[in-house]
């Protein structure tokens, strides 16, 4: 028979065991709030630049027709920022879901920032949009299909990976 000691320190190994699960759960579950918290973030952050790049095509090609070489890399500044948090919200929420559909994504919008730096760097800047057009168009069409960037496609993001890979600067 076991000493009356013995049964306390097995009953109290017992409860600080319960104790400690039930801090391992706490904390994972606080760990999964956390972890919606941020891809909802990541997602609102992206909503409006994903509307500002869904008519890249369409006003870059009024610009070009309409405006100044100041007012027009003004725009495609604007561009080359929201290409930027569309990597950066896509990253975030490869991170969190493991999505390969953001990884894509991401890269697409990385082509599509460097792309926006680099015409905005250059003298010719209305010669390279024009030879452009037809590809930042096609791109517009897709991004004017995705309402959010969670309603992202697989079939979406490797379409706008490749066209970006065909912008030439």
């Amino acid at each position: 028979m076991m000493k009356r000691s013995t049964k306390w320190v097995i009953t109290l190994v017992f409860i600080l065991l319960i104790a400690y699960s039930g801090f391992v759960t706490y904390s994972w579950l606080d760990g999964e709030k956390e972890k919606k918290d941020m891809m909802s973030y990541a997602i609102a952050i992206s909503d409006l630049p994903l509307r500002e790049l869904d008519d890249m095509g369409s006003m870059l090609e009024y610009l070009i027709e309409h405006s100044t070489d100041e007012v027009l890399r003004e725009r495609i500044s604007e561009y080359r920022s929201h290409a930027r948090a569309l990597y950066y919200s896509s990253s975030i929420l490869y991170t969190s879901t493991q999505d390969e559909k953001y990884r894509v994504f991401k890269d697409a919008m990385k082509n599509l920032e460097n792309f926006f730096i680099s015409v905005n760097n250059r003298p010719d800047i209305r010669k390279i949009i024009e030879n452009n057009l037809d590809t930042l168009k096609q791109m517009e069409n897709i991004l004017d299909t995705i309402d959010r960037i969670n309603d992202l496609t697989i079939p979406n993001a490797e379409e706008l990976l490749e066209l970006s890979g065909e912008l030439e600067f």
